[in-house]
């Protein structure tokens, strides 16, 4: 191998050169002896932290890739991300900060490898919007990188009437909500729901994102799937510690660029990880993280007048007998409002719930919409309506559940124009979603909304800086719910 990069690394900035005193002086203080410098400086970028159970055993794996890093001829440097734990964040204010995270987290890994000029990542992740922040990352920077998840949880187990049942976070949650259910055997399900460390078992938007970085080709065989209590899964750290370094030689000592993400996860890895996001029917989350467009299996964009620009429903977990539906909306400007009406028994069968200003822009942060439809099960309602909002859904959800209706409210959109009695019409099999009102109605309606603005009418929401400031820049969902960079061109 030569001795002399065909492409410079990057690192060789700091390390090199009479000018870089000061950096290697800094270099040597983290332990970088003589000898290391010309080596490749490959960041560990961890997301471990105690808030989160699918995080809570990573801070050992990180050390653990670091290790063989060294081993196989590089120098690792360790740092962490934040991480959300949405099921935690669910519910009240904090999951308005579940999406803007992803955003957070891909600028900070970029902030820490440009920064330090690192030549390569390992990408430790493993809950909702770690892994597609961390991959956002990964495209922009370009450099070599392999993603290596915590692996999900083993499922959650109890007895129940003398036969042995499995259960999910979900479940827990359907159970407590349910004035049926005893306080005993709701706590007996919560109590034995998340039996270990890992992401939450099922395919939710966790595992989903895991099991498609292996189709995008940045992760190795078994990231999505393996739990993270077997012992196998301690391998794919291990081996991913010495492939970064052959990976990293690859791109920089023999100029080879198929070693690089933007050449691994192309346009075709994209196609491959979409048809494996159908097929197992995984999140409806996925379509914000990959933006790619699914017209059959697993997911469904649905379009209409009240959803232009389409809206995203996870057909797999839509009852035969719902695929098609009709009936008069009763509207809610927040999830919280929906939430208390749904448990007051407002809510009555054949209503298509429109929960609205719970966009990206609107909410400001696009909420998880897991609990009104987890208490429209737990009301006994969970085949008898449907649900539309500007919002998103959590990987748990199932049924009648249609999100990311764009353009959002607060954006113009026509769900901001539906009152409650109106009707909709709901075609799966024809990808269809309308609002039965006159055109001219609309109209008319349109220009009062815009004299009025595109805001929510009587909510009670505290909203921080941080997120103003992310709602100035977010565009709807059908976007990805990424900041609007033209915002940013003058």
């Amino acid at each position: 191998m030569s001795t002399t990069p065909k492409n410079r690394y990057r690192s060789a900035t700091t390390t090199h050169g009479r000018n870089m005193a000061g950096a290697r002086a800094l270099w040597r203080a983290t332990g970088v002896k003589e000898e290391d410098f010309g080596k490749p400086i490959i960041a560990v970028v961890n997301s471990f932290t105690q808030f989160v159970p699918g995080h809570v055993h990573l801070k050992d794996m990180g050390q653990l890739v670091a290790g063989e890093i060294e081993k196989a001829g590089g120098i690792a440097k360790e740092f962490n991300t934040i991480a959300v734990d949405d099921g935690i964040a669910m519910g009240h204010g904090g999951m308005l900060y579940s999406l803007p995270s992803r955003e957070l987290i891909a600028d900070s890994v970029e902030y820490m490898v440009n920064a330090h000029c690192a030549d390569a990542m390992v990408c430790i992740s493993n809950c909702d919007k770690i892994t597609p922040g961390m991959m956002m990352a990964a495209m922009r920077l370009n450099i070599p990188v392999i993603f290596v998840s915590g692996g999900p949880m083993e499922a959650g187990k109890t007895k129940l009437s003398d036969q042995i049942i499995k259960l999910d976070l979900v479940d827990a949650m359907i159970q407590g909500a349910d004035p049926t259910v005893s306080d005993a055997q709701s706590e007996q399900i919560e109590r034995s729901a998340c039996p270990t460390c890992g992401s939450c078992s099922g395919m939710f938007t966790a595992n989903s994102m895991n099991c498609l970085t292996e189709a995008l080709g940045l992760s190795q065989p078994g990231n999505g799937s393996m739990l993270a209590t077997h012992a196998d899964r301690e391998e794919l750290f291990i081996n991913a510690g010495k492939r970064i370094v052959t990976l990293t030689k690859r791109y920089y000592e023999q100029g080879d660029d198929s070693a690089l993400p933007r050449n691994i996860a192309n346009k075709a890895a994209f196609e491959n990880a979409m048809a494996l996001d159908i097929a197992m029917g995984g999140s409806s989350n996925t379509v914000l993280h990959l933006i790619a467009s699914a017209q059959e299996g697993g997911l469904a964009v649905l379009s209409g007048n009240i959803a232009v620009d389409g809206c995203i429903v996870k057909t797999a977990g839509v009852d035969e007998d719902n695929l098609k539906f009709q009936g008069p909306a009763i509207v809610f400007e927040s999830q919280d409002t929906a939430v208390e009406n749904i448990l007051a028994g407002e809510v009555k069968a054949g209503n298509v719930v429109v929960i609205r200003y719970e966009g990206p822009k609107g909410g400001p942060g696009m909420q998880e919409m897991l609990y009104p439809t987890t208490y429209l099960k737990s009301m006994g309602l969970g085949k008898a309506c449907a649900l539309l909002t500007d919002g998103r859904f959590s990987g748990g959800t199932s049924g009648l559940s249609i999100g990311h209706a764009s353009p959002e409210a607060a954006s113009g959109g026509t769900i901001g124009l539906v009152k409650t009695g109106d009707i909709i019409t709901i075609d799966i099999p024809n990808r269809s979603i309308t609002l039965d009102v006159p055109e001219a109605e609309l109209s008319e309606r349109r220009a009062e909304q815009d004299k009025l603005g595109w805001k929510p009418v009587n909510r009670q929401r505290e909203v921080s800086f941080a997120l103003k400031a992310y709602a100035m820049m977010a565009t709807s969902a059908d976007k990805g719910a990424v900041r609007d960079r033209s915002k940013l061109e003058g």
